[in-house]
């Protein structure tokens, strides 16, 4: 494990007193088909000799953990946090979309002979990877409380013109640009029927990646001047601010388990659209919601978004309502239930391995 030291400062901090590290030799640069490697599972099994419990959090390394504590009668539980299916349909080339139906048997599998699982979702996930044993329900995601000053200062924009810009309406995104999962490429095209349309907007992302590569596509299509790639920030506050400063937020994923940004915008009180995938259509009104990659639709979602001064303060006051169930005291309510339900199974034998 490198030093954190090292890190970069926008990193959070994941160790501490009672948290140890034991990392597996694969390379993510081969082909999917060969990450299940012998040196892993040796890393696996060792690490599983003083362990008595075992949480997997849904994944190809996840799986030979619970193959494992399966095979040696170690209690396991289940987070279930995202659509195998589309993670890797999206992923990228014929070998992503080959690998699509064996991870999603394989998370069917695993999923439905644990014990306990917890999803992200509240319905979605549950229905995509069911689980006959005991199943709880907390996202992921924790927003800290927006003071109401926020909510009041949104409000008093879109009343008075509701955008941050004269100019240019300032529509946000946020997501990992390392691959094609946060459909930036479905909002480039998206942005090119705007620019066709006369509607007048630009295109702020936030996020590391392929910088390089999403600036050359951007130039492709002819929406290179009205995109603008500003790179990563820390996480909070910094982020937060950035948000402020949009008039809209769009989610266009290709797949999502339930999405951390598009809750933050919301908690921003942002009007904000997105694809109907993942839990997606948890957070957001049907008229908000497009096909996955459907850049026609979403084009004409933004048009009546930078138009109807009203639709976007109607937005603001639902999106605001919401996002407070993802406050941090309520999310963890939720998450310790679940956990104690866990430990208390494990004291009293009533784990199934």
């Amino acid at each position: 494990m490198s030093d954190c030291a090292s890190a970069p400062a926008k990193w959070d901090l994941s160790s501490g007193p009672g948290v140890s590290f034991a990392g597996t030799p694969d390379d993510h640069d081969k082909p999917l088909m060969q990450m299940q490697s012998r040196p892993s599972r040796e890393v696996v099994r060792r690490e599983m000799d003083n362990c008595d419990a075992v949480i997997v959090r849904q994944s190809n390394l996840g799986w030979l953990a619970a193959r494992e504590a399966q095979y040696r009668g170690i209690p396991w539980a289940v987070e279930v946090v995202g659509d195998a299916w589309n993670a890797y349909w999206h992923y990228g080339g014929i070998v992503g979309k080959l690998y699509a139906p064996y991870a999603f048997m394989q998370s069917r599998r695993w999923i439905g002979r644990a014990c306990f699982a917890i999803y992200v979702t509240s319905k979605y996930l549950q229905e995509r990877y069911p689980c006959t044993g005991v199943r709880g329900s907390a996202s992921d995601v924790e927003i800290r409380p927006v003071p109401n000053s926020v909510m009041e200062g949104r409000l008093v924009r879109c009343h008075k013109g509701g955008l941050y810009s004269a100019q240019s309406p300032m529509i946000g995104m946020v997501g990992s640009l390392f691959n094609r999962h946060k459909g930036l490429y479905v909002a480039l095209k998206a942005m090119r029927r705007l620019l066709d349309h006369g509607t007048p907007a630009k295109l702020n992302v936030l996020g590391d990646g392929r910088l390089d590569y999403w600036r050359s596509q951007a130039q492709r299509l002819g929406v290179g001047d009205v995109v603008s790639f500003q790179g990563g920030l820390p996480s909070g506050e910094p982020v937060m601010k950035w948000l402020d400063r949009m008039d809209i937020y769009i989610q266009p994923s290709l797949t999502e388990g339930l999405p951390r940004a598009l809750i933050e915008a919301m908690s921003r009180g942002l009007p904000c659209l997105g694809s109907a995938c993942g839990g997606i259509p948890e957070l957001l009104l049907p008229e908000c919601l497009h096909r996955p990659g459907d850049d026609k639709v979403l084009a004409h979602q933004l048009m009546r978004a930078v138009e109807d001064k009203a639709w976007r303060i109607q937005q603001s006051h639902t999106n605001w309502e919401k996002a407070q169930v993802y406050h941090r005291d309520q999310v963890e309510v939720q998450r310790d239930a679940f956990w104690s339900l866990f430990v208390d199974g494990i004291r009293k034998g009533r784990c199934c391995s």
